[in-house]
C-alpha cells in the first residue's frame, strides 16, 4: 500500500521521504501553525462527532472562530453539551455533501463510524439506526452565512470526503479555502468509498499542494487502514 501511495504521488511530481515522528510532527496542527498568519482564523470542522477536533482547534488557535457540522441527532446532543461553555463555536446539525438535499445517515454503534455510505465487511460496529438528515454544500453554507474565508477545512466524514469537496468547488475557485485536512481510508470499509488517488487528484488539480501525510494506522494484518493528509492552496 505504501508503494502504491508513493507511485501516485510521484505522478504529480512529489515524493514521500520518511522522517522521525518528532521531525514531522505527530499532529497536523504543528504544520498548520506554520501557514496561518491570522490571529483569528476561521476553522471548519466537518464530522464533528462529540467535539474532539473542536477541543484541539481551540487549544491551538485560542482566538479562532469555529463552525462544526454533525448530522446525527444523538451525537449532536452530546456535542452541544460538550461545547456549551466555548465562545465563537457554532455547531450545525447538518451533513455536508455535493448538493443541498436530504440523505439517510447510517448511524453506527461506534458514532465515529457513522456515514452516508453503507458499511462493508472490513468496517466495524453495526448500524443501529437510519436517520434522514439535512445536507448542505459548503458553497451554499458560505454564501448564506457570508463567510469569505476558511483558513482550515477539516473533513472527517467516513468516505464522503470527495462529495464534500465537489460541493466546495466555487469556494475553492474563489480562493476561499487555505488549508485542507482530510482523512483518507485505504480499505473497503464502505460501499462507494473514494480512492486515495481520486481525492489526491481533486486536491492538486484544484490548486492545492501537499504538505504532509500523518501517521498511518494499520490493522492486525499490518495493512494500512487510514491516515490524515494536509494540503495548502498555492494562493494561501
Amino acid at each position: 500500500m505504501r508503494r502504491k501511495i508513493r507511485e501516485i504521488v510521484r505522478k504529480f511530481g512529489f515524493d514521500i521521504i520518511r522522517f522521525k515522528t518528532e521531525e514531522m510532527g505527530l499532529y497536523p496542527y504543528q504544520d498548520i501553525l506554520k501557514f496561518i498568519s491570522s490571529k483569528k482564523p476561521m476553522l471548519f470542522d466537518l464530522g464533528a462527532n462529540t467535539g474532539q477536533t473542536i477541543k484541539d482547534f481551540r487549544e491551538v488557535f485560542k482566538s479562532s472562530t469555529i463552525h462544526s457540522f454533525e448530522p446525527s441527532p444523538m451525537t449532536f446532543k452530546i456535542l452541544k453539551e460538550n461545547i456549551a461553555q466555548m465562545k465563537n463555536v457554532h455547531i450545525w446539525r447538518l451533513g455536508v455533501g455535493s448538493s443541498t438535499t436530504s440523505l439517510s445517515l447510517n448511524e453506527n454503534t461506534y458514532s465515529t463510524m457513522s456515514s452516508f455510505l453503507k458499511i462493508k465487511n472490513k468496517s466495524w460496529g453495526q448500524i443501529h439506526n437510519e436517520t434522514m438528515v439535512e445536507v448542505t454544500t459548503l458553497d451554499d453554507f458560505c454564501e448564506e452565512q457570508n463567510i469569505e474565508k476558511i483558513d482550515v477545512l477539516k473533513i472527517d466524514v467516513q468516505g464522503f470526503e470527495l462529495e464534500v469537496l465537489k460541493g466546495a468547488k466555487n469556494s475553492i475557485l474563489k480562493n476561499k479555502i487555505g488549508l485542507l485536512l482530510f482523512e483518507v481510508t485505504f480499505i473497503e470499509m464502505y460501499e462507494g468509498l473514494p480512492s486515495f488517488s481520486s481525492l489526491y487528484e481533486f486536491a492538486v488539480t484544484h490548486g492545492f499542494e501537499l504538505v504532509s501525510f500523518y501517521p498511518i494506522h494499520y490493522n492486525k494484518k499490518n495493512m494500512a487502514v487510514y491516515t490524515d493528509v494536509l494540503f495548502k492552496h498555492k494562493n494561501y
